[in-house]
């Protein structure tokens, strides 16, 4: 029996709809990307979806207000930081779109509302194959 057990941190990420459009996110590096982020180690007697709403106020201002709906699916994630491998699991909910304006953090070039199907048929940069996977079976047309 193994006892190399793997480490993952967690993120949480909102597929954020306003009026049947998704919001999409672009990195600096051109992947594709939600809003949401890590859960930070002060939040552990948060619920995931408080983690949630602060993340997306961090990403897209305070001003912006949603509700958090169901959990969709959960995904794997991997970058390297100086040198060292890091590997997440991210939690996806979808959310709605309340009311005020985006106002972009500089961990994003850009955004836009597309229609989801768009990411089951367009040629995205995905952050993980695993990510690419789930997205494209959840948002294919079929569904």
């Amino acid at each position: 029996m193994s006892t190399n057990h793997m480490l993952y941190q967690v993120t949480v990420k909102a597929l954020l709809f306003k009026d049947g459009k998704l919001l999409t996110l672009i990195s600096p590096n051109g992947y594709l990307d939600f809003p949401g982020g890590r859960v930070d180690a002060s939040e552990c007697n948060l619920t995931w979806e408080e983690s949630l709403e602060r993340e997306v106020a961090e990403e897209l201002g305070q001003d912006l207000h949603i509700k958090v709906g169901e959990t969709v699916f959960v995904t794997k994630r991997a970058y390297t930081f100086s040198g060292t491998a890091h590997h997440v699991a991210a939690i996806y909910f979808k959310a709605e779109y309340e009311s005020g304006q985006i106002t972009l953090s500089d961990e994003h070039a850009r955004f836009d509302w597309v229609d989801p199907a768009a990411l089951a048929t367009t040629d995205y940069k995905f952050v993980s194959a695993d990510e690419c996977r789930q997205m494209r079976a959840y948002f294919a047309p079929e569904r």
